[in-house]
């Protein structure tokens, strides 16, 4: 699965938790938005780099 994809995914999970009723969903959703950011904007890896 690409990174970005998946920080998309865990990006909307983190939205979808800020809306839930429970007390402490705000935190879940920022640790959600925030990990999520990092991987969207995470460089790929070259493998195909000379030394």
């Amino acid at each position: 699965m690409d990174n970005k994809l998946l920080g998309v995914i865990i990006i909307g999970f983190g939205l979808l938790a800020l809306f839930s009723e429970q007390e402490y969903s705000w935190i879940i959703s920022a640790l959600a938005v925030g990990i999520g950011t990092g991987l969207v904007i995470l460089k790929p890896k070259k493998d195909n780099v000379e030394k």
